[in-house]
């Protein structure tokens, strides 16, 4: 099959060092020897993704991936076509579907929002590596757990805090994951509105009045193309006040 041909039009096949040494990113993987790592990279098939660019198959084809480099946002569609976002996913991080029968209603799209590099793995392929490795297992197993207390704490979130609520704990979870430097973090590049509203079930009016509001109250401050919360901690108070 050509790659024309392809149903991965976008997959490609990375020089061996750079196939291997990306795997050691993929913390699950952190077992296996540099010679283990090697012959993983030549069963897995490779997909090179431009920003804006949708990792065709994920969560039908029962393949599991995991981004090499790069950020991939993870949306969901329903029947009626309304949209949510569900999360963002960084380097290391491992996605698509276990089960046999892809998700019902509702439709997953996964997409580069820059330049990305992912490799992906059979069912069969991975049930072959977790049975022939018990480290590999536990720490699939771990990497699950972590996922599950992520869902669960998204779930609590939309249903319990208002739209106000949501964007504070969504921006505070942002801040965490940059860095806090003396109460402050800078988001860069700022996150989008639509982007924001899309996770957080809103519209982007909502999410725009609010950031107005948070940065009258001098928590927050445009910098060019970046965000920088401005005091960490007032915001965590303004979200322990919504709850």
């Amino acid at each position: 099959m050509s790659m024309a041909e392809s149903p991965f039009p976008f997959a490609s096949a990375p020089a061996p060092s750079v196939a291997w040494q990306g795997l050691r990113g993929v913390s699950w993987l952190d077992s296996l020897s540099d010679e283990k790592l090697a012959v993983l990279a030549g069963q897995c098939r490779w997909h090179r993704l431009e920003a804006g660019q949708v990792l065709q198959g994920a969560y039908t084809d029962r393949r599991i991936y995991m981004l090499i480099n790069g950020q991939l946002s993870v949306a969901g569609h329903s029947v009626s076509g309304r949209a949510m976002i569900v999360g963002y996913l960084g380097p290391g991080f491992f996605f698509g579907s276990f089960s046999a029968q892809p998700p019902r209603n509702v439709a997953v799209e996964v997409q580069a929002t820059e330049a990305s590099l992912v490799a992906s793995l059979s069912n069969a392929e991975l049930e072959a590596l977790i049975m022939s490795d018990v480290q590999v297992m536990r720490a699939v197993i771990q990497r699950l757990n972590e996922l599950t207390g992520v869902l669960a704490r998204r779930v609590v979130s939309l249903g319990t805090l208002s739209v106000r609520g949501r964007l504070q704990a969504q921006l505070l979870e942002r801040a965490e994951t940059v860095g806090v430097d003396d109460d402050e973090a800078l988001l860069s590049p700022a996150p989008r509105q639509n982007d924001l509203a899309l996770m957080l079930g809103t519209s982007r009016e909502e999410v725009a009045r609010e950031m107005s509001r948070l940065t009258r109250l001098g928590l927050l401050q445009r910098e060019g193309r970046n965000l920088r919360i401005c005091r960490v901690d007032g915001l965590r108070v303004l979200l322990e006040e919504t709850r």
